[in-house]
């Protein structure tokens, strides 16, 4: 699938552009899938890392984590956005939902939130620049408007919630 679908290619195009013209509706279903699987397994490592966190073996890892999925979900929201057609459409209903559960398992991944949590009561200690400061506070942050803080059965309350509001378009 990745040599015949443009969106999970290397683009060698000018600049780095994606190619438009190569891209058909039909490609985002199963590169957005390719792209969710790839990320997930990326969040998955650097919540399962046995070694303590550090700054970088968290924070940087998934700083580094779900390029594929930013590169689809990119082609996806501009052209869905610039130059939509009912097919768009159709993926982007169908997307949708995916989408908002992927970011619920993310946020409310109890693992991955106790290494940001940990380094986040240990931020004044960790010797880091006002700009790591700066991420790891917005990681922590976001991760606690988002649930992490809750107890499983609110957790699950809201996580459903977000995939109906995303189901509804």
């Amino acid at each position: 699938m990745t040599q015949t679908n443009p969106l999970l290619t290397d683009w060698t195009s000018a600049h780095g552009l994606p190619p438009f013209a190569d891209v058909t509706p039909d490609q985002f279903r199963p590169a957005f899938d390719a792209a969710l699987a790839a990320h997930k397994a990326e969040i998955d490592a650097v919540a399962a890392d046995k070694a303590a966190p550090t700054f970088a073996n968290t924070i940087e890892a998934l700083e580094r984590s779900g390029r594929a999925l930013d590169k689809v979900s990119n082609v996806f929201f501009v052209l869905a956005g610039a130059n939509t057609s009912d097919a768009l459409e159709a993926v982007e209903r169908d997307i949708s939902p995916l989408l908002a559960r992927h970011s619920n398992e993310f946020y409310l991944n109890a693992p991955l939130f106790r290494r940001i949590d940990e380094l986040y009561r240990r931020r004044d200690t960790l010797g880091l620049t006002p700009e790591q400061m700066r991420v790891l506070e917005r990681y922590h942050t976001r991760f606690v408007r988002a649930g992490a803080t809750l107890d499983k059965k609110a957790q699950e309350k809201l996580a459903a919630i977000n995939e109906r509001l995303a189901s509804l378009g």
